[in-house]
């Protein structure tokens, strides 16, 4: 792999100056300034594009240089890779894959968000090539595990970069004394919040991530969601991992791939005493909302069984609200927010329905589907 270029996706490498001597700025971004000198060489973009603010522009700019270089490895954010090779294969025939574009291509990191709602269309662009995908786990308060195996196997966790880990069940976050468990006490497969400690100076720190601990020797776990990442207005409790499996397997069912979701709780109204969610969901085609709402609803039914039992009492949850959206909208809705590219992530789920308004306004959006 060090035989080439690598591309290292990163906010902008312009820090800014907070006191003398004092500088702030993206996590990647410091990553990227602070890479080993043997590395500086060997990575892309060059400091001239590192430093461009404009996302859209930076991966312009970067896209007919990466043709010109003999790219090894690809790594960053998921979203943002996949907007990136959609620029750099419309430099090339029509149909290009990453085989074609970066033939000696040998490895794709990717993290920052889950690989579930994105892994079909990687398959898309991996076709024919030889490169693997490993998922990173990398956050402010340190770099936590890395994937030592295949996708979907686990992380294995990051023992001895001066992290302490501890797993906290996410009902008591917010308990004033909750109870603790470390690495050889917590349960396999359980779901937890993710706490730890460092020489950094963090004690107890709730990162916000809930993850199950697949295996203890050595410990490896998969990150399920964000602690405040969970639908749950009739006590369904629905979260992050359930949400992103049940959308891939509604667009698979529809014969698409999720480009980007997010979603609402849908509080009682005038019109329907049950509460519900609603979906704002952007494909890379055009489907057939009938079928994705009752691939959707099928899914999750069969993924948690407080959210089936709540729909079959005919009184707890309304049916699924489905907004099928436009081409390009979420990309659109991120750059309104301030946060489009670099670690810029599409929240899975948002405090209300009415967060959702803006994105889904206009002329563009299309019509709405409630099973």
């Amino acid at each position: 792999m060090l035989g080439g270029q690598s591309i290292f996706f990163a906010g902008t490498t312009a820090l800014e100056q907070l006191a003398p001597g004092i500088k702030a700025g993206d996590l990647s971004a410091i990553a990227a300034i602070e890479r080993p000198i043997w590395a500086r060489g060997r990575v892309l973009p060059p400091a001239d594009i590192a430093t461009m603010t404009d996302w859209q522009a930076k991966m312009e700019a970067l896209a007919p240089l990466a043709l010109r270089s003999d790219v090894r490895s690809i790594s960053g954010t998921t979203s943002w890779m996949l907007l990136f090779f959609e620029t750099v294969a419309a430099l090339r025939p029509r149909g290009a894959r990453l085989r074609d574009l970066f033939p000696a291509l040998e490895l794709v990191i990717h993290g920052g968000v889950a690989f579930a709602p994105y892994r079909d269309r990687f398959a898309y662009w991996l076709e024919g090539s030889n490169a693997l995908t490993r998922e990173v786990y990398p956050a402010s308060e340190g770099f936590i595990a890395a994937a030592d195996r295949g996708d979907g196997e686990g992380l294995r966790l990051m023992l001895d970069h001066g992290l302490f880990f501890e797993f906290v069940r996410p009902a008591e976050i917010d308990a004033t004394a909750p109870k603790r468990h470390w690495i050889a006490d917590a349960v396999l497969d359980e779901e937890y919040a993710l706490v730890l400690s460092s020489d950094a100076g963090l004690w107890s720190y709730a990162v916000g991530d809930t993850v199950k601990l697949v295996t203890r020797d050595p410990p490896r776990l998969l990150v399920t969601g964000r602690t405040a990442w969970s639908l749950s207005v009739a006590g369904e409790h629905l979260v992050g991992a359930e949400l992103d499996a049940a959308m891939s397997e509604a667009a698979r069912a529809v014969g698409r791939s999720v480009v980007d979701y997010s979603s609402a709780p849908v509080q009682p109204d005038d019109r329907d005493a049950r509460a519900g969610h609603l979906f704002a969901v952007e494909l890379d085609g055009p489907a057939d909302a009938v079928a994705f709402a009752g691939a959707l609803d099928a899914t999750l039914k069969r993924l948690n069984e407080d959210y089936a039992a709540h729909r079959a009492s005919g009184f707890g949850l309304r049916d699924p609200d489905i907004r099928l959206l436009p081409p390009g909208r979420f990309a659109r809705w991120m750059a309104e927010r301030g946060k489009f590219g670099a670690q810029g992530k599409v929240p899975r789920v948002v405090a209300t329905s009415q967060t959702l308004a803006i994105l889904l306004a206009g002329d563009e959006a299309l019509p709405s589907h409630s099973r």
